[in-house]
């Protein structure tokens, strides 16, 4: 961004064209990390969770504790929002505003992202994976209808078809990497309506909690970065209350940090990452955008691991592959999101190009 803002420095200020510019290397800009954040979180992630070679006459080292390490992730992002909202604003400033009754307003986000995991939790106990995975995919067009209704967006039918075509492919390709498994088969005490209940549900939460978040960002004179600290304390409360259900016991017994090493920093790391190219995605591009972004970074994971892991292609990816490629021509191919008159998301444009002119 101040790479950017020095190039305009070049140019006649207030010229629209120049920040129209800007706005659109920072929205390219942010979804090509979360393209990356993810692709390298995943990978990163699965290596963590690989346990180490026992070495003989030694107990086998033990492994992390997830929940720690996101709770850890949420503070990292709270630090580091902290950080780039003091290079906006003073610390008096930033201190205002970080414990003014605003921050009530990210406790609804982060209440439905933590209902969406847990509900995650209940899906697949009462459903096969492969039935979650396919379900789940739902959630982006979840997310485009929660974005015509509270953001006033207008879809083209070419972008509804790349949509629904950009789920159905993602599904294919996380069906693909399960074919052959052994480990997931329903069992006799799945209930299946409850099953089904609870992915849809995830779904609807996860598209609020989403188009939610993208409108506050883009509404209001609060900082970007002030709003992500708020979005991450809350979220280190529900991650605290997470640790107390489930890993209380191991905490006290094996400690915190149990079984850190320096992989999982680096995966700590990534996710602090991904909270920042989120905000970034959540001001200045849209969720609809970051589903496709998403959609990429799973199928270069899937890539990758073909490399890493030794994994074989089937169809079932090839396939899907190809149907997140059509899709995003498809969605290209429609024209550019149109806004409905005299809603609040053409007012956060016009707040976004006055910022860009400042920035010039």
């Amino acid at each position: 961004l101040r790479s950017m803002t020095r190039e305009l420095r070049g140019s006649p200020r207030g010229d629209s064209t120049d920040a129209t510019d800007l706005l659109q290397c920072i929205r390219r800009g942010s979804l090509l990390a979360v393209v990356l954040q993810n692709t390298a979180l995943a990978i990163c992630m699965r290596y963590s969770r690989i346990p180490e070679p026992i070495v003989e006459g030694q107990e086998p080292a033990p492994m992390y504790l997830v929940s720690t390490a996101v709770l850890c992730g949420e503070f990292l992002k709270l630090v580091v929002s902290f950080c780039l909202a003091l290079k906006e604003e003073d610390v008096q400033k930033v201190s205002r505003d970080f414990f003014s009754r605003n921050a009530l307003v990210m406790l609804i986000p982060a209440t439905l992202y933590t209902l969406q995991n847990n509900l995650q939790y209940v899906a697949v106990s009462n459903l096969d994976i492969s039935v979650c995975q396919v379900l789940y995919q739902m959630k982006l067009v979840t997310t485009a209808l929660f974005s015509v209704g509270l953001l006033g967006r207008s879809l083209s039918p070419w972008q509804w078809t790349g949509i629904v075509t950009c789920a159905f492919g993602v599904a294919l390709v996380q069906l693909s990497t399960m074919e052959g498994g052994d480990g997931e088969h329903k069992s006799e005490d799945q209930a299946a309506m409850v099953g089904f209940a609870a992915v849809s549900t995830a779904c609807v939460t996860s598209g609020l909690a989403a188009v939610y978040t993208e409108k506050v960002f883009k509404s209001g004179d609060t900082s970007m970065w002030v709003r992500n600290m708020h979005l991450a304390l809350w979220s280190m409360h529900a991650g605290g209350a997470g640790i107390y259900a489930k890993d209380w016991e191991a905490v006290r017994s094996k400690g915190f940090f149990v079984g850190y090493n320096t992989m999982v920093c680096v995966v700590i790391s990534l996710q602090a990452l991904g909270g920042m190219a989120v905000a970034l995605v959540a001001k200045y591009s849209d969720n609809i955008a970051k589903g496709f972004a998403t959609a990429i970074s799973i199928i270069l994971t899937c890539l990758l691991s073909l490399v890493l892991f030794d994994s074989v292609p089937n169809a079932m990816f090839m396939l899907g592959t190809l149907m997140v490629l059509a899709s995003l021509f498809c969605y290209t191919r429609g024209s550019v999101i149109h806004m409905q008159p005299g809603r609040m998301y053409m007012e956060v444009s016009g707040k976004l190009m006055a910022t860009a002119k400042g920035m010039a």
